[in-house]
């Protein structure tokens, strides 16, 4: 079945159906190799450095409709007769890449774009609670089909539209796991090297042409976004770097949200704290082995460090849990 992906533009020049041609063709070639690459992997659980006619899928550009901007492009689905590693859309494996790459609202995006009025920065979990459960029911109605509303604070609509894109991002999650399943650690952690540094290239339109970029995908009468990112997203993602290997952590769990599976750590003996995600394929497993640790002093943390351009590691991405030593 075929499926359309808009990557649509907003702000800035975008708003006046324009964008600058630098920047729009630095987007369109990682966005290519992106989806090349992720058409590969999914036929054959793994992808080649350099693309060639041979390894060229037939994924094409489509003429682009009124709007900010759009750029369409159409993925002719998966012949059911050819034999697949994987059968999974591109837009369940962009919603996989992204949420590994992609940091978890947190603290600080709720403190810079408040939701509930009158309580602030939120500045420990009670708080933060309130201020994503507020955010939360935000969504709930603009996914129910109400509009947004028009007196609401830019960042917070971009806050939102952030939100309903994560949500979207988690049901696919949930809807394609047994798919998700088949990719191993190995193959996951070659997919997030391979494709975070062509988001990262993606991200560089939202220097001059656009304000926010959100890919949408368009399959059977329905379209969901599966990807929103704004200016302050798109410099995280280009300034930082996910290390290859897994690298165990042992910390205290300070925060949890357990609906979606960010929180705050504790580590070298209590002294820094850094906060992690857990993506949302694997956090139903983890939730709970997690909740149940988390009564103990330390939480011993299979994780992926995400580093600035110094080395400095500023987030973690949390994908399991071993026993925490006895010593």
């Amino acid at each position: 079945m075929p499926e359309t992906l808009t990557f649509h533009f907003e702000g800035a020049l975008a708003d006046s159906h324009r964008m600058n041609f630098y920047e729009s063709a630095r987007f369109q070639y990682a966005a290519a190799r992106l989806m090349v690459k992720l058409a590969q992997f999914r036929q054959g659980g793994k992808f080649v450095q350099k693309i060639t006619a041979n390894s060229n899928f037939n994924i094409q550009l489509t003429s682009q409709a009124a709007g900010s901007f759009n750029i369409n492009v159409e993925d002719p689905g998966q012949d059911a007769a050819e034999d697949q590693f994987i059968k999974i859309s591109l837009a369940d494996l962009i919603a996989y890449v992204s949420e590994r790459i992609v940091e978890k609202i947190d603290e600080t995006t709720l403190t810079n774009a408040p939701i509930a009025s009158g309580d602030g920065p939120p500045a420990d979990e009670e708080t933060y609670s309130v201020a994503i459960s507020a955010l939360d029911q935000l969504v709930e109605d603009v996914m129910a089909g109400k509009s947004l509303t028009a007196g609401l604070p830019v960042p917070v609509q971009d806050l939102v539209k952030r939100r309903i894109a994560e949500s979207h991002r988690e049901r696919r999650l949930i809807e394609s796991k047994t798919a998700i399943s088949r990719i191993d650690f190995a193959r996951g952690q070659k997919l997030i090297a391979m494709s975070a540094p062509l988001i990262s290239e993606m991200a560089t339109a939202l220097r001059k042409s656009a304000n926010t970029l959100e890919v949408r995908s368009s399959a059977h009468a329905q379209t969901r976004p599966v990807l929103f990112l704004d200016r302050k997203m798109a410099e995280e993602i280009e300034t930082a770097i996910v290390d290859e290997d897994i690298t165990p952590i042992l910390g205290d769990i300070t925060q949890f949200n357990k609906d979606n599976g960010w929180g705050k750590l504790k580590i070298e003996n209590g002294t820094k704290t850094i906060s992690f995600s857990i993506p949302y394929d694997i956090l139903p497993t983890m939730r709970q082995t997690l909740i149940d640790n988390m009564k103990r002093d330390l939480v011993y943390l299979q994780t992926y460090f995400v580093r600035d351009r110094t080395g400095e590691v500023i987030r973690l991405i949390a994908v399991g849990i071993l026993p925490t030593p006895s010593t």
